[in-house]
Formats: C-alpha cells, structure tokens, sequence
C-alpha cells in the first residue's frame, strides 16, 4: 500500500516555495501525531521548515493539517519499508535538512521472565525498525547532498537500565547502536546522526506506563503514582522541551554534534 499524502504534490509545493530563512528546507517527522511528533512540528513549523509528517494514525495527521496548511501528511507504516521509501522519495524534492524519527511504543510493563515473546518482538519491530529505515532512507538522500541531520528518540532508558521495561529498553538501546554506527558512516559526507534521550515525558505513553507500574507494583516508590522525585529537577520533561532539543540537533548550531545520546533528563543520569 502506498503512503497517502494531500492532492498537491510535495514536489509541486517546492517549486513555487523558494528557499529563504523564513522558509527553510524539508524536515521529516515519525509518529508525528504523538506527543513528541506534534511538538516537534510546532517548533520546527515555527522555526520555518517545510514539514512532511509521518503516522498512521489519520484521524489525528488530518486534525494536524489545519494548523500547518503548507506541510504534507503521509498516512504510512514507519516500519513499511515501501511506505517510508516513497516518504523519503517526496522529501527530496527540495533539500532535506532534518529527519525526526518519533515513533514508538512502551510495550509490556513486567518481570523480564514474564514477558510475552511476541510482544517483545513488537517493540523491536516499531521501536527499531522504524528507526532503521528512517535512517537508511534519510542518508540516501542526505549523502548525496551531504549536508542533513537525523535524530533519532532514544530515551534514558537507551542508556541505563529500565526495570519492568525490558523489551523498551532493549529496543531504545538498540536505537543508540544504530545511530552511533550511521554518525560514524556519515560524518565524512557532512551528515550528522544523533540519539535525543528523554527522561520521563508528560504524556499518554508515560501515563500508561505509570499507571501499569502502580497497577503491578503497588509497591514502586512508596506507593507513589509517579517517578517525577527521582528526577533531580523534580518532574517529567514536557514534549516541548525534548522537541526544542530535536530542533537544536536539526540546525546549524549543532553542525559538530554527532554520533552523540543527547541527554533531555532533568539531571537523571548524573550519577
């Protein structure tokens, strides 16, 4: 099945949209209708990209286009390889400067030995493979015009361990070995990679996670409903904050950061 996107072709849309300061070039955005997507698209929308976002939930892409009439919905599997492949196919029409890779899943809260093997299967399926394809696709476009910056979501628990986590943090630790591994590739060609590693979010995902773990493990922090005082700034991140760092690692004042996990945490991993 071929991604959906709005009537006007991307390619259309470039050639009477000239490139300028207040209208930069294309930025891709995975799972732009989580939480994490649509800041990052308020951002960068704001920072003045042209915006090609990318779920396949499309109730929700649809309810985003009113705010970003100039930006294209693609209602696509990140994990499809021929759905991301024709993405990546419209973003070339025009420089692509940033790719945002946000899509994602907690999978099963549990004991690691509990945990069911077609789920853990799953988590690595979304979590990575979107990941892996999104990366494969942005450098055969960025390569040749070496210059672009992906930035793939990782979280804290890509690199420290996640009790009760043990699919999600297997699949966001494998998300950091890719991205160290693509940076290194392509750095002589201009092209940055980086990993974003979240603290907690405030957010549905981490509502749910929450909400598992009080579930299953009365006992988790006291009895606390949630792990914001173990943050050393005492609370979970906003999306806007980890998305105003994707837009960071997008631009120009990032041009020597790659191959790095960068930290979005509240202090977290100090230790």
């Amino acid at each position: 099945m071929r991604p959906q996107y709005t009537q006007l072709s991307y390619a259309t849309q470039v050639a009477h949209s000239p490139r300028t300061m207040e209208n930069r070039g294309n930025i891709v955005i995975t799972g732009a209708a989580g939480a994490i997507g649509r800041a990052a698209a308020r951002v960068l929308s704001a920072d003045g990209y042209r915006l090609l976002l990318v779920d396949r939930n499309e109730e929700d892409l649809t309810r985003m286009a009113a705010d970003y009439p100039t930006s294209v919905q693609f209602v696509a599997d990140a994990t499809n390889a021929a759905q991301v492949a024709e993405v990546f196919r419209q973003a070339s029409a025009g420089s692509l400067d940033g790719v945002i890779l946000a899509a994602g899943i907690e999978g099963p809260v549990g004991n690691f030995e509990d945990c069911d093997d077609e789920a853990f299967a799953t988590v690595m399926l979304v979590n990575v493979k979107s990941v892996w394809l999104g990366i494969k696709y942005g450098l055969q476009v960025m390569k040749p015009q070496r210059s672009g910056s992906i930035v793939a979501l990782s979280s804290i628990s890509g690199v420290m361990a996640a009790p009760m986590l043990a699919p999600y943090a297997a699949s966001k630790h494998a998300v950091v070995g890719l991205v160290r591994t693509a940076a290194r590739e392509a750095a002589a060609f201009n092209v940055r990679v980086n990993a974003l590693c979240p603290a907690p979010v405030d957010s549905d995902m981490m509502r749910r996670i929450d909400t598992d773990l009080s579930e299953k493990f009365p006992q988790r922090l006291g009895g606390g409903a949630d792990a914001a005082k173990l943050v050393p700034m005492q609370r979970y991140a906003t999306p806007d904050e980890v998305a105003r760092a994707a837009a960071f690692l997008c631009s120009d004042a990032s041009s020597y950061c790659t191959g790095s996990t960068f930290m979005v945490d509240g202090g977290i991993s100090c230790r």
